[in-house]
């Protein structure tokens, strides 16, 4: 990226009013010198300018700028490169500004800009907007870069004549291969003054918005012919030749400048990909050699500047079949009884790549059976295999294509189990550990129907990614499932927590299952306080977490931190976000209340599952797998089970939930904490009305101790189904039937793995209602677009009625009837009346009436405005 820009550097006749800046001198102060919110951005150690704006601040977002003279606007060429670590929304997102009559570029000016992500409009792409004073109007949307990602890196080109013709282009990858995204014709403004960028953004973005590599000058002309980016092997006989830019079609189609090696020769076809201009596929006569090393030469190529470029030779291989090539992708585990197929599980594999693959000297594994395939079995380019019984193979061949790899001894287990397939090194080509939830359907869990997957694409979605069958015959063996749909992983992995074997070995637990190649790597992982990785082992097959041995001792009384660099990815390349960290530390033994249980799930949803909440509520850091969960029955500890069997720190003021089912529970309530979680093998038997919940050391003492009944609950519900008992305070005794209330109906009836909605500590609150803000416009520009009625209790139990009325005492709007609330919340009112229609401008009351058990009654007025730009 930086010898790009030095290249520009030497560019002739660079005058005053360019602008070129790739902060490699440390600093955005001098050459050129950006002016505005300066406190808001730094130049990091990749030199490159990062927002870092502080927080916290008023509102639901945030606006930082600055801008540096710029003159430049006739035959003039603006490039930049953008990295934005989030999904744009209307309030978080970006501006480079090409033109402005005005340095504040918060404010009202006459300009143009190129716009980075979402405006309100809903779209996530990049698009070229003219602003008017106050008035923005969109002359080019463009097609290609999207910005809905996570972790979001392009480079963006802008060029305009001297008659107002704009071109717009891109490189979705950051680098300097440009696609047009459009062009339009707008000569409304011909002077500029200056040249900036304009970041919007919420609490949890500040800090994720990258610059570099700007110049705004004369148009750059390509004088530089194309290079090799990259050789891929496709298939058996097909490469696809990646160039650094845009190729003229008729160099690149010319079979006679592209000869291979090893009597391969010239290919038979040679064409541009449709999509890609910078790609070319070739497919050639004869079959590669497996794994032989082969030499493609490229000659006479051109770009579309005419610039020829020089022979070049670059090595290329055909290989073996690597991971998730294949991929498990459906099972039926329980097939009966019948809904329409033959009545026999199987196990049907799917080939994602362009080409036949031999699977001789394949394993499938399951259980404590491996079965190795035979010599003559194969999968077809994008074909399926049904794998099942000898005997079933009959009544499977009207499907597909089928394998007969077990006899009647071999079984799948229905409730759940881990299913790997190996290639003959015994590397690991596909796995996936099932379970009956999997199905998402309790109508079809009980048998004759399949569990599918959803997306190929998606090998390790786990849960997310499966479902029941809804074909009607009750799967779809050997053909394409009939849950088929776009389902990608966009998600970034994460470190859960750290656990400690013993003093000097640690283990690593991540989220979801990661590239196992990268967990190999040493280098990946640093710890503080002169600790160092000196070995890491991989827990396979689904390579969710590493024991790392340790060069020396942990030490007692010391917090260490291990810091994960962003080269770890998932199975599908999502990148671990830069210096993610997890605490550990060797644990202290846990006495008398030292955790509290915080709250209790006794009577799940129909399809849900037990919960209890744990809260570190001493100053220690405390390990679950030396404490026990249990009942207490006639004053004696029963049903105890051991509450983690590999360690989970619970560090001070931490919350955790332990169930049997963490997917369940998530699925069913909200939390703010998604790792807080401990699943468990089983459970005590938790009655649904009255009962109690015991945490204890290995030796019986007892830590904490919680008698329940469904008259804990708030008694003007109509069910505690699936309503959890909070505990309202976790420094006062549990034995305090006082100190319990059912959880808030504003938070769904629980609140895992985070603070209680009941919780209070009984200081005193000087106006329980708040209102802001006071003016709210509600016209989705992002800004001030709801008013929000915040609530702050001292105690809990009460009704909410929250009404909204105008000045004249006209009902406008029923906000909330007769609901539980907890001790803390907030409502928000969007503007729009019982009618369905948008407010009046004027004055509005806020009327928030509070009832209690007691049929105590309260009342709170506050008033807000509703208004509206001029």
């Amino acid at each position: 990226m930086k010898k790009i820009f030095f290249a520009l550097l030497l560019l002739p006749l660079v005058t005053l009013s360019q602008v070129v800046d790739n902060f490699s001198d440390g600093d955005f102060t001098n050459n050129p010198t950006w002016t505005g919110e300066t406190t808001e951005f730094i130049v990091n150690t990749a030199f490159q300018l990062q927002l870092t704006a502080t927080i916290p601040f008023s509102g639901p977002s945030d606006t930082a700028y600055l801008s540096t003279p710029n003159s430049k606007i006739d035959e003039t060429e603006w490039q930049f490169w953008v990295k934005i670590s989030f999904a744009t929304s209307a309030n978080n997102h970006g501006r480079v500004y090409l033109v402005s009559d005005q340095s504040n570029l918060e404010g009202p000016l006459n300009g143009y800009f190129v716009q980075l992500g979402d405006y309100g409009d809903g779209k996530d792409s990049i698009s070229l907007y003219k602003q008017s004073g106050n008035v923005f109007t969109k002359i080019i949307r463009g097609t290609i870069i999207y910005t809905n990602n996570t972790t979001n890196i392009f480079r963006v080109k802008v060029i305009r004549d001297n008659l107002g013709n704009w071109q717009l282009f891109s490189d979705a990858t950051g680098g300097n291969n440009f696609s047009l995204e459009g062009n339009c014709s707008d000569n409304t403004f011909t002077n500029s003054n200056f040249f900036g960028i304009f970041c919007k953004y919420t609490s949890s973005n500040s800090t994720k918005i990258y610059f570099d590599d700007f110049y705004v000058g004369p148009i750059i002309v390509d004088l530089t012919p194309p290079t090799i980016s990259s050789i891929s092997v496709v298939s058996t006989n097909q490469i696809d030749v990646l160039f650094s830019e845009i190729v003229e079609t008729t160099t690149a189609q010319n079979i006679n400048n592209y000869i291979a090696n090893n009597g391969i020769g010239s290919p038979l076809l040679a064409l541009k990909d449709a999509t890609n201009e910078a790609l070319v596929h070739l497919t050639f006569q004869n079959s590669f050699v497996n794994g032989q090393l082969n030499s493609l030469t490229i000659s006479n190529i051109k770009d579309i500047a005419e610039n020829t470029m020089l022979s070049v030779s670059r090595d290329f291989v055909y290989y073996f079949v690597k991971q998730h090539d294949i991929v498990i992708n459906e099972i039926m585990a329980d097939p009966d009884p019948v809904v329409g197929l033959p009545a026999y599980e199987y196990i049907e594999l799917y080939n994602k790549t362009l080409f036949p693959i031999s699977l001789k000297g394949f394993k499938l594994i399951f259980g404590t059976y491996t079965k190795v395939f035979p010599d003559s079995a194969s999968i077809e380019p994008n074909g399926y295999l049904i794998v099942t019984k000898n005997n079933a193979v009959q009544l499977f061949t009207q499907y597909g294509k089928v394998l007969g790899l077990f006899s009647n001894i071999y079984s799948l287990t229905n409730d759940g189990q881990t299913i790997i397939l190996k290639d003959p090194s015994n590397n690991i080509i596909s796995f996936v550990s099932y379970n009956i939830d999997w199905y998402h359907d309790s109508s079809k869990k009980d048998g004759g129907w399949s569990m599918e997957q959803i997306d190929p694409l998606n090998p390790c979605g786990e849960i997310n990614n499966w479902k029941a069958s809804t074909n009607a015959k009750g799967g779809t063996p050997g053909n394409k499932n009939s849950v088929f749909a776009n389902n990608p992983d966009n998600t970034a992995p994460s470190i859960v927590r750290v656990g400690i074997i013993n003093d000097s070995i640690i283990q690593v637990y991540f989220n979801e299952s990661l590239d196992s190649l990268k967990l190999k790597n040493l280098s990946n992982y640093s710890i503080n306080n002169d600790l160092t990785p000196v070995s890491v082992t991989l827990n396979s097959p689904e390579y969710k977490s590493i024991i790392l041995t340790l060069n020396t001792y942990i030490q007692p009384s010391v917090i260490y931190t291990i810091t994960i660099t962003d080269t770890i990815a998932d199975c599908v390349g999502n990148l671990i976000p830069i210096n993610s960290t997890a605490r550990f530390a060797l644990p202290e033994d846990a006495f008398i209340n030292d955790i509290a249980i915080n709250e209790v799930l006794y009577n799940p949803k129909d399809d849900g599952v037990d919960f209890i909440e744990l809260y570190n509520r001493s100053n220690k850091i405390i390990d679950l797998k030396t404490l026990n969960l249990s009942s207490f029955k006639n004053n004696v500890l029963s049903e105890i089970k051991p509450i983690s069997s590999d360690g989970y720190l619970m560090f001070p003021g931490d919350y955790t939930v332990v169930t049997t089912d963490i997917a369940k529970v998530k699925s069913q309530y909200y939390t703010s904490n998604p790792n807080g979680f401990n699943e468990m093998t089983s459970f005590p038997s938790f009655n649904n009305d009255s009962g109690s919940v015991a945490i204890s050391k290995k030796n019986g003492d007892i830590i904490d101790l919680v008698r329940y009944n469904d008259g804990m609950q708030f008694p003007l519900l109509n069910s505690t189904d699936g309503v959890s008992l909070e505990r309202i305070n976790y420094d006062r005794p549990a034995s305090d039937l006082t100190n319990w209330n059912s959880a808030s109906e504003s938070v769904g009836f629980a609140t895992p793995a985070y603070k209680n909605s009941q919780y209070s500590n009984g200081e005193q609150i000087e106006s329980p209602i708040t209102v802001e803000p006071e003016i709210f416009s509600p016209d989705n520009d992002g800004f001030n677009d709801a008013v929000n009625i915040n609530y702050t209790f001292t105690t809990s139990g009460y009704l909410a009625n929250v009404t909204i009325y105008d000045a004249n005492g006209r009902l406008i709007k029923i906000l909330v009837k007769n609901e539980l609330i907890g001790t803390i919340g907030t409502f928000s009112w969007n503007g729009i009346n019982e009618d369905n229609e948008k407010a009046k401008i004027g004055i509005y009351i806020v009327y928030f009436e509070v009832l209690d058990l007691n049929g105590s009654v309260k009342h709170y007025k506050k008033t807000c405005v509703l208004g509206a730009k001029l």
